[in-house]
């Protein structure tokens, strides 16, 4: 076991974009006339287009913000019924890409805050609130792969920030069902961290 993502080939993540959005698709093929659509719409960049459990399909895009909203409003309309859900962050935290494709610190050091999340894109939102709440450090953020199409996703820092910032995450999915569960590990033993590989 061990607090690792699946690995999706990481984009040239040396220069943050402005934006960073997603959407997912329940259908396969809409998913890929969707990337088409977007694609052909503004200039954005597409950083991930991969059928992900439980057989639905994930874009996410990146890029100036006003082309990543553009070609995000195009997919949503192609997509049409089969869209699940999406996300859109301009400015997103500058740990959340990079996060995504697995750049993460593998020494936890302090307290730990665990979020689960019904879609990717609902995992995706609230962790930058999470990230943007308080002084923490996210250490893994894992998307749909394997779980049944959720995403979970882990930080650490001093317990008051870890605190607020799950409860940040869970104020900015609100009630409408997508967060899963949230919970604290204010004290993690090291043979605990020895076996996720921390």
């Amino acid at each position: 076991m061990g607090l690792t993502t699946p690995r999706f080939p990481p984009p040239d993540l040396a220069t943050l974009p402005e934006a960073f959005a997603g959407i997912e698709v329940s259908g396969i093929p809409r998913g890929l006339v969707c990337v088409d659509a977007l694609v052909k719409k503004a200039a954005s960049r597409v950083v991930m287009a991969n059928p992900v459990s439980p057989g639905k399909f994930l874009i996410l895009i990146d890029g100036p913000v006003a082309e990543v909203e553009e070609s995000l409003l195009e997919a949503e309309h192609i997509a049409g019924d089969q869209a699940i859900d999406r996300f859109f962050l301009p400015f997103a935290h500058e740990q959340l890409e990079r996060g995504v494709f697995g750049a993460a610190p593998d020494c936890l050091d302090g307290s730990l805050g665990i979020v689960e999340c019904a879609t990717t894109s609902a995992g995706i939102r609230s962790c930058d609130a999470a990230l943007k709440a308080a002084p923490v450090v996210l250490h893994v953020i894992h998307l749909s792969a394997g779980i049944g199409g959720k995403c979970w996703y882990a930080f650490a820092g001093e317990l008051f920030d870890v605190q607020a910032s799950v409860q940040a995450a869970a104020d900015v999915l609100g009630r409408d069902g997508k967060l899963l569960g949230t919970e604290i590990i204010a004290a993690p033993h090291p043979e605990f961290l020895d076996a996720l590989g921390l």
